[in-house]
């Protein structure tokens, strides 16, 4: 499941508005709308006061397949790294994009020394 159906599924469950929960969250509708729309994804610091605000585990609002390594070492808990094993679908599509178009420039050139 998507981050986003499940913030909309629980901020229906609370009974909440977009515009209260943007409000707790302190950032804008809108901002929050392309969250639940998957259009943008939440930061890990607005991810973990959504977690507190619905009183579940961080963990708990990650799509499906994500991944976290807590890179935690020693007494310092204040060094936590978190890595998401997930890549978003358009940056995906935007590198295929870019890999093409390179290849595409690579032959015109290669074209043009052999005309030489």
């Amino acid at each position: 499941m998507k981050i986003g159906q499940k913030l909309k599924g629980m901020r229906i469950e609370k009974g909440f508005s977009t515009i209260e929960v943007a409000e707790k969250l302190d950032i804008s509708e809108s901002t929050y709308r392309r969250f639940e729309n998957d259009k943008s994804f939440p930061d890990v610091f607005i991810l973990d006061k959504i977690a507190k605000m619905y009183e579940r585990n961080f963990s708990d609002l990650l799509p499906d397949g994500m991944t976290i390594i807590n890179n935690n070492s020693g007494e310092h808990f204040d060094n936590v790294g978190y890595i998401f094993n997930q890549q978003s679908e358009k940056l995906i599509e935007q590198y295929e994009i870019r890999i093409k178009e390179k290849d595409e420039q690579i032959a015109l050139l290669k074209s043009l020394l052999d005309k030489k």
